[in-house]
């Protein structure tokens, strides 16, 4: 029996790497569940969030087992990447640093009893329509990552806040601004 089984082994390891992994990934059916916070009660809704401050957006998570959990693979951690991309621009064109256009993060966390949740805080610093884009990916006790998924996308509106807006309508009536606008000026400057 032995033979067969040093065999069969020998056999495995000559089917491309590819054809393993997929195997693999198939035969354990491990999957993700992801909630997001805030949403909003209608999905084809942006969450309005103004330019000037941040968005925490919290992401939990259930790592959900197949038939017979913990047989083959040893989930180490959760590998979770955050990008956004402007959809649509609105108001003017500022100068903005390329740094502040775009995010994209990851972060690995450690799945308790199959739970887990942390938080990530993203910059809205241009006007209009940004697609954020959340991806988990399990990380097995080898290192190995696999793309289990899901992939969960949400809208967020970069708004005017309305000092800023109050200002520019202002500036553009050829009004000067009060003197309280000039000291809240002067105090956002340091």
């Amino acid at each position: 029996h032995t033979a067969c089984l040093c065999d069969a082994v020998i056999a495995l390891l000559k089917v491309p790497l590819s054809f393993q992994r997929y195997f693999f990934q198939k035969l354990q059916s491990t999957s993700i569940k992801l909630a997001l916070s805030p949403s909003p009660r209608n999905p084809t809704e942006p969450i309005a969030v103004q330019n000037n401050q941040q968005l925490a957006l919290k992401v939990e998570g259930v790592v959900q087992h197949g038939s017979k959990p913990g047989l083959f693979r040893k989930i180490q951690s959760v590998c979770l990447n955050v990008s956004s991309v402007l959809q649509s621009k609105s108001g003017q064109d500022y100068k903005i640093p390329i740094d502040n256009m775009t995010n994209e993060m990851e972060q690995r966390v450690e799945p308790h009893n199959d739970y887990f949740s942390t938080q990530f805080l993203l910059n809205f610093v241009i006007l209009g329509t940004h697609n954020i884009t959340v991806e988990s990916s399990v990380i097995d006790s080898n290192g190995i990552v696999w793309k289990t998924g899901p992939k969960t996308t949400i809208l967020v509106k970069s708004l005017e806040d309305p000092y800023s807006q109050q200002v520019r309508l202002q500036q553009q009536q050829g009004q000067p601004p009060s003197q309280q606008q000039q000291q809240r000026t002067a105090y956002s400057r340091f």
